[in-house]
């Protein structure tokens, strides 16, 4: 069992390749939070990362206490340095969903206790965590080729973070050639950019992912929609697949926009089992903090 913990979970990248690799293949200490305060923050509407976080906290015999903005002293205009400073005094971690990955930092800064990213305008780490586990629970290996279709969002840079660290896994981003020049991520050597559909690619796939078209702080944006809509995730794309690859996404989806009905409910389907996966990606990685 590994006993390396970490103070913060800002993005994938504060874990080292072997932490990762413990909590997808579930091989972290058998720690608990008895005794621990653990508040949840969300600036924005949360379902899967909100209840499997409460539950986990729970499970792990933790007090999960649910903090809500309007009922902080913003309306006071308290800077954000100082609730996170009044945080620290009681509490012994915190679960925060933000519109701007700032906030993160300044809270590592400020409230001297553990911080979970638990999605910001510039990543979505525990939502990496549940598809790599349910990748692997499928497959029984990470050897695999993922291929990513849509926007370039703070769910994908989590993924590229992760297949950064992993070494063994071949992501294919395929997206708007106006979205790929603008890519100043850090990029290993087993990740690939398209601007068109590969049907070589597509069909050695072991899994097609996607997201929404339009992510957090985007406004609706027509143009967006208009130049990703040839990488939608439909009948005539899956078909391209070979029998065991499977369609994954972080939900919830605008159906008819980056997936259509019959891909999303269809048989090589396994966003309900990604879904699920979040409450053992939280409880595994609450495990590996230092609180």
């Amino acid at each position: 069992m590994h006993k390396i913990m970490i103070n913060n979970f800002l993005d994938i990248s504060d874990l080292n390749k072997s932490l990762l690799e413990n909590i997808i293949y579930n091989q972290v200490t058998n720690t608990n939070l008895i005794d621990k305060n653990i508040g949840c923050l969300y600036e924005k509407p949360s379902t899967r990362t909100r209840i499997s976080f409460a539950v986990g906290i729970n499970q792990l015999q933790g007090n999960a206490i649910d903090l809500k903005l309007d009922d902080l002293n913003f309306s006071r205009k308290e800077s954000w340095e100082d609730t996170f400073k009044a945080l620290g005094c009681y509490l012994d971690g915190l679960v925060f969903r933000t519109t701007s990955h700032e906030k993160l930092i300044v809270g590592s800064q400020y409230m001297k206790k553990p911080i979970i990213n638990a999605l910001s305008d510039k990543s979505h780490p525990c939502q990496t965590l549940a598809d790599l586990i349910t990748l692997y629970d499928h497959f029984k290996n990470l050897d695999l080729e993922i291929s990513w279709f849509g926007d370039i969002n703070n769910v994908l840079f989590s993924l590229v973070e992760a297949v950064n660290i992993l070494g063994n896994i071949n992501l294919h981003i395929f997206s708007h050639s106006s979205l790929i020049e603008n890519l100043d991520w850090k990029l290993s050597n087993n990740i690939f950019l398209y601007d068109k559909l590969d049907k070589q690619i597509i069909s050695k796939s072991h899994c097609i992912m996607t997201d929404v078209f339009i992510s957090m702080n985007d406004d609706d944006n027509e143009i967006k929609k208009n130049i990703l809509s040839n990488f939608q995730v439909n009948s005539d794309l899956m078909a391209l697949t070979s029998p065991e690859c499977v369609f994954m996404h972080c939900l919830p989806a605008k159906i008819g926009l980056e997936v259509t009905e019959d891909v999303i409910n269809g048989p090589k389907s396994i966003v309900w089992k990604q879904a699920s996966n979040r409450l053992p990606a939280q409880v595994r990685l609450m495990k590996c903090i230092n609180w």
